[in-house]
């Protein structure tokens, strides 16, 4: 069991390979093996939230060219709902007492820096007005998956894990605002490589969570 966290290094290398060839199958191998990894151990909420992220991997990755709007909305969704399996799973673990509500003041803080971004920066530039209330709503229910795992008495290892996770799929989701709509140009490239940490830390959280890294130093 104690080679439990070395199937970590399976999603790395498929990321690895993603980020040297840029095929597609590397990035669905990425969740899949995350999900490999941990579903013997992984609250269910955990495991239907890979599972959903496979789905709106697959439509986001083929969101260019016709019917691209479609298939953008199409990972929008698979994605929200991946969120809300991450947030039922969060608030089940919140504890809001004592000093983790501290963590409310930065969190208020990021949601009203990204409802000015939204408003004054990618709302104007999105055509769109259904995307406009997907995009809101995605934004929306990721900041409240990072604040109700800020507010989690949850194993510290544990913990700050999922939330690095989390703030990491956050950052995927705004490069990806930035590029496609805003046209910034450069940030593509980490576009990937943020979204796959977000899967290998919410692995490694659960991992944590089950008592695999105990006594690791060891091996």
């Amino acid at each position: 069991m104690k080679l439990v966290p070395f199937m970590l290094l399976i999603p790395v290398l498929f990321a690895i390979l993603h980020y040297k060839t840029g095929r597609y199958p590397f990035s669905a191998a990425v969740t899949l093996s995350c999900l490999a990894a941990v579903c013997l151990w992984a609250d269910p909420r955990i495991t239907a939230a890979y599972a959903l992220s496979i789905v709106g991997d697959w439509f986001m990755a083929h969101s260019g060219g016709k019917n691209g709007d479609r298939r953008l909305m199409g990972g929008i969704l698979f994605f929200f709902l991946a969120h809300a399996c991450f947030l039922s799973f969060s608030l089940s673990h919140a504890e809001p007492s004592g000093p983790r509500l501290l963590w409310l003041i930065p969190s208020g803080l990021l949601v009203l820096g990204y409802g000015i971004f939204l408003m004054k920066k990618l709302f104007p530039a999105i055509e769109d007005k259904t995307i406009r209330i997907a995009a809101a709503a995605y934004t929306g229910i990721s900041l409240a998956v990072l604040t109700a795992s800020l507010l989690s008495g949850a194993d510290p290892l544990s913990k700050w894990l999922f939330c690095a996770g989390i703030a990491m799929i956050l950052f995927s989701d705004t490069l990806i605002a930035l590029s496609r709509f805003l046209g910034t140009k450069g940030v593509g490239r980490y576009i990937c490589p943020t979204y796959f940490a977000c899967h290998i830390l919410a692995a490694a959280s659960v991992m944590a969570e089950s008592g695999f890294f105990q006594g690791f130093s060891c091996l």
